[in-house]
């Protein structure tokens, strides 16, 4: 099986992870494509509980989800620092021998790779392939020879935008799946009021 792993804080899930994850997962024709929410992770917190991003991240994509999926794997792992080379280590493994596993990563933080825990092993561990976003950073790094740089759709939206809209009272209506929305409106999460 061909199998993409999507990490990240998804802090909150929104419009554009799920669009860049459908078209990935046509373009790379991937068999199963996992959303991992970072437990512990290294160089960001996180606003919301892990618990509450796992629920959002299952509410986002739905009971009809085709090939998507949400894993708990880096809480059960129980490492003190959710480092990506660990995760594939144990992905590849303990679930995954026998497949091959597509590491999803968008060009911003791509483009910190050389200052990541031991960024050389992921090429060993997993395919990189590196997501286009909104803004253009540059790769300049020779890590970069060894990707696979997928050309899909561009979606201008952040969750620290969609937190920030919180904060604010603002609308987040059509950024997020509804019932992601009303999951933040319900939890009080990143300062909602209810409304």
């Amino acid at each position: 099986m061909r199998i993409g792993v999507f990490g990240g804080r998804f802090d909150p899930i929104h419009m554009g992870h799920l669009i860049v994850a459908q078209d990935v997962t046509e373009r790379l024709t991937l068999d199963k494509l996992i959303f991992l929410p970072s437990f512990h992770p290294p160089h960001k917190g996180t606003e919301a509980p892990y618990e509450d991003r796992l629920e959002m991240i299952r509410l986002g994509i739905g009971p009809d989800n085709g090939k998507m999926e949400v894993s708990d794997l880096e809480r059960r792992l129980a490492l003190p620092k959710s480092y990506t080379v660990d995760i594939l280590k144990a992905l590849k493994s303990e679930l995954w021998k026998d497949d091959e596993i597509i590491f999803l990563v968008g060009t911003d933080e791509f483009a910190n790779l050389p200052s990541w825990h031991k960024p050389e092993q992921l090429f060993a561990l997993a395919r990189v392939a590196v997501l286009a976003r909104a803004i253009k950073t540059p790769i300049t790094h020779a890590l970069a020879q060894h990707a696979t740089f997928v050309p899909n759709r561009v979606v201008e939206l952040s969750s620290s935008e969609i937190r920030e809209r919180v904060k604010r009272g603002m609308s987040i209506r059509f950024m997020v799946p509804e019932p992601v929305r009303e999951y933040i409106l319900e939890r009080g999460l990143y300062g909602a009021s209810g409304r």
